[in-house]
């Protein structure tokens, strides 16, 4: 069967997305990623097709603008939307055209999801944002539970609605009467321990587990990294992932992570993608890495300090690794704030008032709490034991037998 799968956002958003492609086009599929243009390099290191839709946007350039209006969280909210919104109608033409040519189109939440009901195609949905999930009320016989959830969806909705529904009109569905001719699937990629079911999701709903694509076998890593972890203990990574920051702050913060490192008597790999090595100074027990895959990486470090995208949560979750985090934007805050309530994490860290002494005092007791790292190992073996792709891939197949089944 010929599956797109339609994703937009950073390496972190896409990455569960392309972990799907892979397992299935090992089901004997053939995969397609339909994402932005720069994404071509990553979604190929995987052997999956890419094709590209919408302008080739600066990723960097757009997580710098996140992380800049991430001060007040109502305004976060708006650029987010924003940024979603224009992304989706930027890419419409390009999804309409390119669909035509698959079977089924499996969607980031809503992505691709106007135009599969265009073209009269299946849709699967696949959300790490699940509070937007369509929901069926007066299902229980919890009356006041029923009333509380319908009321704050309808908040909700009255909040953020408006602007999925003034998409929808814009690319022409706003009302499209074969909406239903197919079934409903969403998949929420998350672990049962992180995220509880709620009863109103439409039927079928799933939580999984996590979705990774394993370090593809031909890859090498470098051979000065290679060196580096070698030479002493397992050291700290940290990594902002694709966060870039203002230029004021660049520094500044790599200046804190290389007292902090120091103070604690640590070693480090850092990963900070808007740093300019020809301009600072590295102290030899930190190596500046570029994009490594975690799958790999992670198996050869102690404790990690990064933003908690959702990416490189689910990774250092999976790896059983304790988290020192640094949240840049809304969603980040959320979800650091949650993994540090279950026991996984230090307390979230104020990236505008972190210095090398609050850094390497909660590096310090990091490594030095027993506590955390047996919970943290505690929660990868239940990662692993949950094989979200497996019971993904397993809905998917499912699904697609009761479509063939309905359209013969």
């Amino acid at each position: 069967m010929k599956i797109a799968l339609t994703t937009i956002g950073s390496r972190g958003d896409i990455q569960p997305y392309i972990a799907l492609g892979v397992e299935l086009q090992k089901n004997g599929n053939s995969i397609a990623i339909l994402t932005h243009p720069w994404a071509k390099q990553i979604v190929n290191f995987y052997g999956l097709t890419h094709i590209s839709v919408g302008d080739d946007i600066d990723i960097n350039y757009s997580a710098k603008q996140f992380v800049e209006n991430s001060s007040d969280i109502l305004k976060g909210f708006k650029f987010a939307l924003n940024f979603i919104y224009d992304t989706l109608r930027n890419c419409h033409k390009d999804f309409s055209s390119a669909l035509k040519d698959f079977d089924l189109i499996i969607g980031h939440g809503i992505v691709g999801e106007a135009e599969a009901e265009i073209l009269g195609k299946p849709f699967i949905t696949v959300s790490i944002a699940p509070l937007g999930l369509p929901k069926e009320y007066w299902k229980t016989k919890n009356i006041f539970r029923e009333l509380r959830q319908f009321l704050s969806d309808k908040l909700l909705g009255a909040i953020f609605g408006k602007q999925y529904l003034h998409f929808r009109r814009d690319v022409g569905v706003l009302h499209l009467k074969n909406k239903n001719q197919y079934p409903y699937l969403a998949i929420i990629p998350m672990p049962l321990f992180l995220q509880k079911q709620n009863p109103n999701w439409k039927e079928i709903t799933e939580i999984t587990g996590f979705l990774f694509a394993e370090t593809p076998n031909d890859y090498i890593p470098p051979g000065d990294l290679l060196s580096f972890i070698s030479e002493g203990e397992k050291p700290v990574l940290v990594t902002f992932g694709s966060m870039f920051h203002n230029q004021k702050q660049t520094n500044p913060l790599y200046m804190t992570v290389c007292e902090s490192i120091d103070k604690a008597n640590a070693r480090a790999v850092l990963i900070m993608p808007d740093l300019d090595e020809t301009k600072v100074r590295i102290p030899a027990n930190i190596f500046i890495a570029k994009q490594i895959p975690y799958s790999w990486l992670l198996g050869h470090i102690e404790l990690v300090v990064h933003h908690f995208g959702f990416g490189t949560t689910s990774e250092v979750l999976r790896a059983g690794l304790p988290s020192i985090p640094i949240p840049h934007i809304f969603d980040q805050k959320n979800r650091a704030s949650e993994i540090y309530k279950s026991g996984y994490a230090y307390k979230p860290l104020n990236i505008n008032k972190i210095n090398g002494d609050i850094l390497s005092k909660a590096i310090v007791q990091v490594k030095n709490d027993q506590k955390m790292k047996k919970k943290c190992l505690e929660a990868g073996k239940m990662i692993l034991n949950e094989n979200g792709i497996e019971r993904a891939v397993n809905l998917i197949n499912k699904y697609i037998e009761q479509t063939t089944t309905t359209s013969q």
